[in-house]
């Protein structure tokens, strides 16, 4: 079972963006969704959330993708990424993803998310993507929590009218799909942009060292209890033959 976490927001200074430039606001929110299952069991997993808002040379028929590169105590599930495409999500993780692997063995991997426009509020484009919390290696210090931070993410725009290069692009070029249903790449431009949200931080729980020998302890007694009533019951109620 994946830790529990509550989300932690930073404060940083930051100044009010100017009307005419862009901004970019992230949160991280509980998110619950059903798992397809037989018993529908309901899960609540950290959903990252992100706001944009259009600057100058932007046309609302643009296409405007974030890359987030996730540090390694949090990861993005390919298979539950594969299932919410089904649902019109537009999500792409790179290939290799270990889901079982913890945060210690693990590597920062990156996640795309292509923004949709926010009808209900013009000149806004929005993404959000489920994230998942890694188990984290036990402490020897009282804290018994650990901050996972996300990094700011590139922000890339590409439009058919791209002619005139705005003084919040950057030059830096990238060659990448506008879609994840179209095989064909575009020119897409970094955008330089203002934060005018807080650090968004998860404070993770980890395990303390001093209880290494309790919960030995009990696991094993544990295992041996299950152990015993599984066999009493196989030797009870199992058919053998003769």
């Amino acid at each position: 079972m994946p830790p529990r976490t509550s989300t932690r927001r930073e404060k940083t200074r930051r100044k009010s963006a100017p009307r005419s430039g862009w901004a970019m606001y992230a949160t991280m929110n509980d998110h619950s969704y059903r798992r397809e299952s037989k018993d529908s069991e309901r899960v609540c997993v950290p959903e990252l959330v992100i706001d944009v808002r259009l600057g100058d040379g932007a046309h609302p028929d643009c296409c405007i993708m974030i890359e987030e590169q996730l540090p390694r105590g949090l990861y993005v599930d390919p298979y539950e990424v594969a299932s919410l495409r089904e649902h019109d999500a537009k999500i792409f993780v790179q290939k290799g993803i270990d889901i079982e692997a913890p945060e210690y063995l693990s590597t920062a991997h990156m996640v795309i998310i292509y923004l949709n426009p926010n009808t209900s509020n013009p000149g806004h484009f929005t993404g959000k993507v489920p994230v998942h919390v890694r188990y984290h290696r036990p402490t020897d210090v009282e804290e018994t929590n650990t901050l996972v931070i996300l990094t700011n993410p590139r922000l890339m725009i590409h439009c058919q009218r791209d002619n005139l290069m705005q003084a919040s692009w950057n030059p830096s070029v990238s060659e990448l799909p506008c879609s994840l249903r179209s095989p064909s790449t575009y020119r897409w431009v970094n955008v330089t942009y203002q934060n005018v949200g807080e650090i968004v931080t998860l404070q993770v729980p980890v395990g303390q060292k001093k209880h290494a020998l309790i919960v030995t302890a009990a696991t094993l007694l544990a295992t041996i209890l299950c152990c015993t009533l599984l066999l009493k019951a196989v030797w009870k109620y199992g058919q053998f033959e003769s």
